[in-house]
């Protein structure tokens, strides 16, 4: 289906009409077979497609993924801008990608839930329209009986955690929640990134329900994965709820030490706004001077 579209991509911005392009390789109807995924188009039927765009099949597949890379990373970019409401960004993302077609299935998901996201967070919907679209795009609750989820997929579920109602929100959360604790059953993409705003959406609502135990579990998970792969995304919020948990279980040396590595994390990165947020959050929650608290620490346990 991938390549199939982005053979449909090429074609478009040849100027080729379909009937044109299709012509002496395969009906129209199986064209489109191929692009919504209902049966695999062979290297064959490939090669006759590149013959007709005139660009050889190895150069076509070269390109092929070469612009599938670059596809997702846009995606994956215009997605964490949204999260991070840097809407500045997210809305020169947004005007390019609409104009784009999508090689698969999981992308269009992908950016469809980024737009929901996008327009519930300047206020263009409401929460009622935004669950109504989010539930929508993987059809819930019905998407509850299956027994295998995508990453993608879940995803989306995970935001419906902050819009839902709470009753609903409670068996969301259970039904998530029992999906990380048998991984097994979710076909991931690739987009590890996407794993830990799930694990982080899950440890901040099972936060709210008073689960600490589990928020501490879910936040190593996140940590050991972030160390497994060498990215830091959303780890100043495993170590920041990791020491809230700690905090409410009067495990204060443990405590201590998230909140430490949650303060080495943020200053490695540097990120200014992201410090002056996180050194807020955390002095409200915890009636501390976070410097001064960092001082003490040091002095306590390494000078």
């Amino acid at each position: 289906m991938e390549i199939s579209n982005y053979l449909e991509k090429i074609r478009y911005g040849r100027k080729i009409s379909q009937e044109e392009f299709v012509d002496g390789i395969v009906s129209l109807r199986q064209y489109q077979r191929y692009r919504s995924g209902e049966c695999e188009i062979t290297y064959e039927k490939i090669d006759q497609f590149a013959n007709k765009l005139g660009i050889p099949s190895k150069k076509l597949m070269h390109e092929f993924e070469h612009d599938n890379n670059l596809q997702y990373k846009l995606i994956n970019q215009y997605y964490n801008a949204v999260v991070n409401r840097d809407f500045v960004l997210a809305d020169e993302l947004r005007h390019d990608l609409e104009k784009d077609i999508f090689f698969g299935e999981e992308r269009r998901m992908f950016f469809q839930h980024a737009l929901i996201m996008h327009d519930y967070y300047i206020g263009k919907s409401s929460k009622i329209e935004t669950l109504r679209l989010s539930s929508r795009l993987v059809d819930y609750p019905v998407i509850l009986k299956r027994n295998y989820f995508t990453d993608i997929e879940i995803c989306v579920l995970s935001f419906m955690l902050s819009i839902i109602e709470t009753n609903e929100q409670t068996k969301l959360l259970k039904k998530l929640t029992a999906l990380f604790d048998n991984q097994d059953t979710i076909m991931s993409g690739g987009a590890d990134s996407v794993y830990s705003l799930i694990i982080m959406r899950l440890s901040q609502v099972h936060g709210i329900h008073k689960n600490f135990p589990k928020v501490i579990q879910l936040c190593s998970l996140g940590i050991q994965r972030n160390i497994l792969y060498k990215q830091y995304y959303l780890m100043e919020y495993f170590y920041y709820y990791t020491a809230l948990a700690h905090f409410k279980l009067e495990e204060y040396d443990l405590y201590e030490e998230a909140l430490f590595k949650c303060y080495n994390v943020l200053h490695m990165e540097g990120n200014k706004k992201k410090i002056e947020k996180f050194t807020n959050l955390i002095e409200a929650d915890f009636q501390i001077v976070y410097d001064t608290f960092i001082m003490k620490y040091l002095q306590k346990n390494i000078l």
